[in-house]
């Protein structure tokens, strides 16, 4: 590429990650602890993540009614899991939710989520070695990724590797980032999660924008959850000037892994 090209498809990338994000694994975690700070707790924005995955799934399955999976690990990312799962029994669909963890060490969050599923009726497994029984992982038109979040770093470790391994690339659908993922780097554990989309929370991971992150994720939706500007300024950060309103925005197909893409394409909904 000439200099004046490479230059230009830097510009077009910043521009790209100006409005979809392009937050590292500590950016995200520095950000969270500042929403504490300004009156804004984790259950709230754990509430608005998982309806925002309820919704961007809702849109891709509700058409077809697909038993739906939600695998969920015992931290924030099972968290927004586990509230999807809530809304999308909710809205009609058939759920069942799978737990990669022992109940009784689930924190107070995911109990309190947990509670209200099973108030609900929905079915809930229990998994904590990590082996999802095949005729589960079968019976599942979509498998929801609630497993493991933006904190990881290296291999995922049993439980949740068993668990990861057992994920049908072409049916899963994974919150915030694919397990094993590493969110700041794009580099894949061994096993991380091939899904076939990825919402993503907040604001695009740096480590999506790779192109190892490209091929794990999917088709990559970004969803607003209210995060508040005085959080990001807070932490010196300019929130992605797209990513507000409540949206889901998907990025679209013809986005390089550089963040370059083609100003005349927009995405603003999952596809139905």
């Amino acid at each position: 590429m000439s200099g004046a090209g490479a230059e230009a498809a830097s510009e077009a990338g910043a521009g790209a990650r100006s409005r979809y994000g392009d937050l590292t694994s500590e950016e995200q975690s520095r950000l969270d602890r500042a929403a504490t700070a300004q009156g804004v707790s984790v259950l709230q924005l754990m509430e608005i993540a998982g309806w925002q995955v309820a919704r961007w799934v809702f849109a891709a399955t509700a058409g077809r009614r697909d038993p739906v999976l939600v695998v969920v690990g015992h931290g924030n990312n099972g968290g927004d899991g586990l509230v999807a799962a809530r809304h999308l029994l909710t809205w009609g669909l058939p759920v069942r939710v799978a737990l990669v963890a022992e109940p009784e060490r689930l924190g107070e969050l995911l109990t309190l989520h947990l509670g209200a599923l099973r108030t609900l009726g929905a079915t809930v497994t229990e998994h904590p070695d990590g082996d999802l029984p095949p005729e589960l992982v079968g019976a599942a038109g979509t498998v929801i990724d609630g497993l493991l979040g933006t904190g990881v770093r290296g291999d995922p470790r049993p439980p949740q590797a068993r668990a990861i391994a057992l994920l049908p690339a072409g049916r899963t659908f994974a919150i915030d980032v694919p397990s094993g993922l590493d969110a700041t780097t794009g580099t894949p554990g061994t096993p991380t999660v091939r899904a076939l989309r990825t919402c993503t929370l907040t604001a695009m991971k740096a480590g999506l924008w790779t192109p190892a992150g490209r091929r794990h994720a999917g088709e990559i939706t970004v969803a607003d959850i209210g995060m508040p500007t005085a959080a990001w300024a807070a932490v010196g950060l300019a929130p992605p000037t797209l990513v507000r309103g409540g949206e889901l925005l998907t990025i679209p197909a013809d986005t390089d892994s550089a963040g370059g893409i083609d100003a005349a394409t927009t995405g603003t909904a999952p596809p139905a």
